[in-house]
């Protein structure tokens, strides 16, 4: 690593640091003031669960970004824009209308509903935006927006067919929460998945670097794109279901992250999964402490609506940039 990528790396983990730290100590009084203090110790898991949710989530979504960036070869690919988040988020709640209209459950059929509803959405994807054996950027943009609205209508379709209250819960769910209240054992495995991801795709970065050639460029330098494509097709499909089992459908953190990393970092797939998954956690760490200020009458904002407003102006800029063009 350079110099200069070598002091950009630790100025975002001091930033990372000081988020985090400012995450423990911002307080709301009842009053409505904000004061800084650490908690008393047996309220101080309600700022580290939270706290830790946003590390996972927000480097699971960042790097699921950049491994269908690569594997679309499009750079507004992301979890969200592709409907794989929604896909996501219809499985989980499809296994919560069932818990709730039959007496079974079992361990994990969260995050295999998650896992079988991201794998189904982006494959719709995929499929649909094929033309004359390859991807179309436009067609997968615009089919990724089709499939995200047919998700999200199952998802309202499910909302009406539950109680009021358990309504209500889906509903704050859906506008992105991290949660406040979790095991450890599932932070844990959580935290194990996410690793392991980014793991891989670091390791695959120098096939990674070849496969963002043209097609025959690759296949020339031993590439097996096909190989490669159902490799990262799998993984972001994993670390975006992950994120959408304890945060829900957050918007653009897998967006923004892989272009923020790109722009510090260069190029270089293998050293951009690593950062990628350090600038998404710092942006939904930051996220996270920016609602802690937001106080509408009715409690603090959403996380998903912070990373909406803040997305939505970033991916127009890209947008007005002409950053979407293969």
């Amino acid at each position: 690593m350079k110099i200069k990528s070598a002091i950009l790396f630790l100025f975002l983990t001091v930033l990372l640091g000081v988020a985090a730290v400012l995450r423990l100590l911002i307080t709301r009084e009842v009053d409505g003031t904000i004061t800084y203090a650490f908690p008393e110790s047996q309220f101080l898991i309600y700022r580290i669960v939270p706290l830790a949710s946003a590390l996972i989530v927000g480097a699971g979504l960042g790097v699921s970004g950049m491994g269908l960036q690569v594997l679309l070869r499009n750079p507004l690919a992301s979890p969200w824009i592709l409907g794989l988040s929604s896909g996501a988020g219809l499985g989980v709640m499809s296994v919560m209308y069932v818990e709730y209209a039959y007496p079974v459950s079992f361990e994990g059929s969260h995050m295999v509903g998650a896992i079988v509803g991201a794998l189904f959405s982006l494959s719709c994807v995929y499929l649909l935006s094929r033309r004359r054996g390859g991807i179309d950027p436009i067609s997968m943009v615009l089919v990724g927006v089709v499939v995200s609205v047919i998700c999200s209508s199952g998802i309202m379709v499910l909302q009406h067919a539950v109680p009021m209250g358990l309504r209500g819960a889906f509903t704050t769910w859906l506008m992105g929460r991290l949660p406040e209240v979790e095991s450890e054992l599932r932070l844990a495995i959580f935290a194990g998945i996410v690793m392991t991801g980014v793991w891989l795709i670091a390791w695959w970065g120098p096939t990674l670097d070849a496969a963002c050639l043209s097609d025959d460029e690759a296949k020339s330098v031993g590439v097996d794109l096909a190989k490669v494509r159902r490799r990262l097709f799998l993984t972001s499909s994993v670390l975006a279901s992950v994120g959408v089992i304890l945060a829900g459908p957050i918007a653009f953190v897998g967006l923004i992250a892989p272009h923020g990393a790109r722009l510090l970092f260069g190029g270089s797939h293998r050293q951009l999964a690593i950062t990628t998954a350090l600038v998404g956690a710092i942006l939904l760490v930051g996220a996270d402490d920016i609602r802690q200020y937001i106080d509408l009458g009715t409690g603090r904002l959403p996380i998903g609506i912070v990373t909406s407003i803040f997305g939505g102006l970033v991916f127009l800029f890209l947008l007005l940039k002409g950053r979407g063009r293969i």
